[in-house]
C-alpha cells in the first residue's frame, strides 16, 4: 500500500494560490493569443490578397507602355523599304529593349537589333529559321500583343522575357526582348504594409522578378510554384508555405493579359513581427506574474495559516491531556467555529474515557465467562464430531456387508440350479443301474449294453458340468468375499476381477431385462486392492440397475476398460448405461454421503460415496460422471497401476 507523504497546510496553500494565479494567467494569455493571432493573420491575408491584385494591375499598366513602344516601332518600320529596315534598326536611340527583331511570315529572321553587339552578329543570324518559335507562332494568329514566359533567347543567348506583335500592314512579327527585373523596380513599396514581399512568375512557375534579393537570385521557389500550379486556371489562390525555414501566407493573382502570376506573401506565426511582438508581451507578463507570485503568495499564505496554527497548537496540547481554557475568537468565522467544536470535542472525549474505564472492568469479566462457555461448547462439538465419524464408518461397513449379503443370497439362489440338476442326474443314474441289473439277470443283449453306456455317459457329463458350474460360483464368491471383507493389497489381473464380479452379479439379472456387456481393450496387472476395485464395479453396476432403468425397462450396462488417455501408468474404467440419465442438479451431488433420490424406498445414499472414497483415498485415482437426461450416464474411473503406499485401508 502506497503511503502519501504529508505536507504542511501552508505549503499546500502556497501551491494552490500560486497554481491558481499561473493557470488563470495562462488561460487569459492563451485566450488572447488564440483570439488575436487569427485576427492578425486574417488581416494580413486580406492585405496580401489586395496587394496581389494591385501589383497585377500596376504591372499590367507598366507593360502596356512597353507594348505601345513596340507597336510604334512596328508602324515605323512598316513604312520603310525592306532593304532599309536593317539599317534603320542598327543604331536606335536608347530604349527599353535589349533586343528586337523582325520575323517574316514564313518564319525567316529578316532584321534584328542586339544591344552591345556588332554587325557580325547580325550577319550570323540573318536568314535564321524561327518558324518553330512558340512566341512567333502565338503572335502570328493573335491580334493582340503576346508575352512569353522566361526563356533562353537564341538571339541574345541570355535568359529574358519578350513581347511579340504582329504588324498589321506586312503580317510580319516583331519581337522585343527586355528584362522585367531591370524595367520594373519591384520592392516593398507596392503595398501599404512594408512586410509584404512580391513575386512575378511565369506560367511555368519560374521567377521573373521578386522584391527580395535572395529570391531574385533563384530560378524557382517550389513552395510558391506549387500553390499557383494547384490553382492554375483560377483567378486567385491563397495558401501557406515554408521558405528558408520561415512561414509565409501567400496570395496569387493570375493575369489574363500577360499569362503570368503575381504573388504577395507575408510572414506568419512567430516569424511575423506583430505576432511575435504580441507573444513576447504575453510571455513577459507571464514572467512578471510568476515573479510577483513567488514574492506575494508565501506572504498571503502565512497570514491565512497563522490563525489555523493557533487552533492546531491548542488542539494538540488538549490531546496530550492538558486542560486549557477556551481559545479566544479571531476574525475568521470558520476558524472560530472550528475552535469551539474542538473544545466541545475535548470535553466529550474526557467524559467518554471515564465511561470506557467503567465498561472495561465489566468487559473483562464477561470475556472470561464467554471463554469458559466456548471451551465447554467446543468440547461437546469435538465429542459429537468423533461420534459422527464412527457412525459414518459403521454405516459404510454396514453398506458393504449388506452388499455382501445380497451377493450371498444371489450366489445361493444360483447354486440351486446346478446342484438340483446334479441331484436329478444322480437319481436317474441310480434308476438306470437298477434297471440294468434286472436286464443283466434276464439276459444281456448288446443293444441293451449300448443304451446303458450312452445314458451313463450323458448323465455323467451333465453331473460334471453342473458341479463345475457350482464350483466356479463358489470359487468366485470365495475370492470376492475375501477381498470385500478385508482390504488386502496384492497383485491381481484387472480383467479377472471384472469377470469374477460380473459373474457374481449374474443371478441378480435373471429377473431384469438388463444385460451386462464387457469391452476389455487391455489387461494389466495392478498392485492395488482387488476388494475395493471389485466393490467399485459392483456399486456402479448396482447403481445403474436401481436408478437408470424403470421396472421392466430393457437396457444395457457396458463395462469398458482401456489404457488411460494422457497417462502411461493408469487404466480407464467406464461403467456406461443407456438409461434415463440424471439432471444437472442431481449430478452435482451424487458423490455426497447420504444423498439419494430414493430416500425412504431403500436408498441409503452411501453407494457412490463409498465408490468415490475408495477411488480417491485407497486406489489413488479419480472418478467423474457425465449424464444427459434421456440418453444415459457414464462413470469414468482413472485407476493407477500401483496404489499409493500411504493410503489408509478401508
Amino acid at each position: 500500500m502506497n503511503i502519501i507523504r504529508p505536507y504542511h497546510f501552508r505549503t499546500w496553500l502556497i501551491l494552490l494560490l500560486f497554481t491558481t494565479s499561473l493557470v488563470t494567467f495562462l488561460v487569459v494569455g492563451g485566450v488572447i493569443l488564440l483570439v488575436k493571432i487569427p485576427q492578425i493573420r486574417s488581416s494580413h491575408q486580406a492585405a496580401i490578397s489586395q496587394a496581389a491584385t494591385e501589383i497585377t494591375n500596376r504591372i499590367e499598366t507598366v507593360l502596356n507602355f512597353v507594348e505601345s513602344d513596340l507597336d510604334l516601332v512596328s508602324h515605323a518600320l512598316s513604312q520603310l523599304p525592306h532593304d532599309a529596315v536593317q539599317k534603320a534598326i542598327s543604331h536606335p536611340r536608347k530604349g527599353r529593349f535589349d533586343a528586337f527583331y523582325i520575323i517574316h511570315q514564313n518564319g525567316e529572321l529578316s532584321a534584328a537589333y542586339i544591344r552591345s553587339a556588332d554587325q557580325d552578329r547580325w550577319r550570323e543570324l540573318s536568314g535564321l529559321d524561327l518558324s518553330h518559335n512558340i512566341l512567333f507562332q502565338q503572335a502570328s494568329v493573335s491580334s493582340h500583343p503576346v508575352w512569353s514566359d522566361r526563356y533562353l533567347s537564341v538571339i541574345t543567348g541570355r535568359m529574358t522575357e519578350a513581347v511579340a506583335i504582329k504588324a498589321s500592314e506586312t503580317g510580319d512579327v516583331i519581337i522585343g526582348e527586355l528584362s522585367i527585373r531591370q524595367q520594373i523596380n519591384l520592392d516593398h513599396s507596392f503595398a501599404s504594409n512594408r512586410s509584404i514581399s512580391f513575386s512575378i512568375m511565369d506560367s511555368n512557375g519560374e521567377i521573373i522578378a521578386d522584391s527580395d534579393l535572395d529570391a531574385q537570385r533563384q530560378t524557382f521557389m517550389p513552395q510558391v510554384s506549387g500553390i499557383i500550379q494547384r490553382g492554375k486556371g483560377t483567378p486567385s489562390k491563397l495558401g501557406h508555405v515554408l521558405i528558408n525555414d520561415i512561414n509565409y501566407d501567400v496570395a496569387s493573382k493570375y493575369s489574363n493579359v500577360l499569362g503570368w502570376y503575381f504573388t504577395a506573401r507575408v510572414t506568419t506565426g512567430l516569424d511575423n513581427p506583430e505576432i511575435r511582438s504580441l507573444t513576447e508581451i504575453v510571455v513577459a507578463c507571464f514572467g512578471g506574474s510568476l515573479i510577483i507570485g513567488l514574492i506575494m503568495v508565501p506572504l498571503w499564505a502565512r497570514i491565512m495559516v497563522s490563525p489555523l496554527n493557533g487552533i492546531v497548537d491548542h488542539a494538540s496540547r488538549t490531546a496530550r491531556g492538558a486542560t486549557l481554557p477556551p481559545r479566544k475568537k479571531g476574525g475568521v468565522y470558520e476558524f472560530n467555529r472550528l475552535s469551539s467544536d474542538l473544545d466541545r470535542l475535548a470535553t466529550a472525549v474526557r467524559i467518554r474515557q471515564q465511561e470506557l474505564g467503567r465498561l472495561n472492568d465489566g468487559l473483562e469479566l464477561r470475556v472470561l465467562e464467554r471463554t469458559a462457555e466456548l471451551e465447554h461448547i467446543n468440547n461437546e462439538l469435538s465429542s459429537t464430531l468423533k461420534a459422527l465419524g464412527l457412525t459414518q464408518d459403521e454405516l459404510i461397513q454396514s453398506e458393504k456387508m449388506a452388499a455382501l449379503g445380497r451377493l450371498v443370497a444371489g450366489i445361493a439362489h444360483e447354486l440351486n440350479t446346478p446342484l438340483g440338476n446334479s441331484r436329478m442326474a444322480v437319481t436317474t443314474l441310480a434308476d438306470q443301474n437298477i434297471a440294468f441289473g434286472k436286464t443283466l439277470q434276464n439276459g444281456l443283449r448288446k443293444s441293451d449294453l449300448d443304451d446303458y453306456l450312452a445314458q451313463v455317459q450323458t448323465l455323467t457329463t451333465m453331473i460334471e458340468r453342473n458341479i463345475m458350474r457350482a464350483g466356479d460360483l463358489v470359487s468366485s464368491f470365495k475370492q470376492v468375499a475375501v477381498d470385500r471383507t478385508s482390504s488386502h493389497r496384492r497383485r491381481f489381473s484387472a480383467r479377472e476381477v471384472i469377470d469374477e464380479t460380473i459373474l457374481t452379479l449374474t443371478p441378480s439379472l435373471k429377473n431384469q431385462p438388463v444385460t451386462i456387456e464387457k469391452h476389455i481393450e487391455t489387461d494389466v496387472t495392478l498392485n492395488s486392492f482387488p476388494g475395493e476395485f471389485g466393490q467399485i464395479i459392483t456399486n456402479l453396476i448396482d447403481n445403474a440397475l436401481i436408478h437408470a432403468f424403470e421396472p421392466g425397462q430393457t437396457g444395457t450396462v457396458t463395462v469398458h476398460m482401456a489404457d488411460a488417455p494422457d497417462r502411461e501408468d493408469a487404466i480407464l474404467l467406464e461403467i456406461i448405461d443407456n438409461g434415463k440419465g440424471m439432471p444437472q442438479d442431481v449430478l452435482d451431488h451424487i458423490f455426497d454421503p447420504f444423498f439419494t433420490t430414493r430416500m425412504g424406498t431403500g436408498g441409503t445414499g452411501l453407494g457412490l460415496a463409498i465408490v468415490a472414497n475408495a477411488v480417491t483415498s485407497l486406489l489413488g485415482g479419480c472418478i467423474t460422471a457425465t449424464s444427459t437426461p434421456g440418453e444415459g450416464t457414464c462413470f469414468r474411473v482413472i485407476c493407477p497401476y500401483m496404489a499409493p503406499d500411504n493410503t489408509a485401508k478401508a
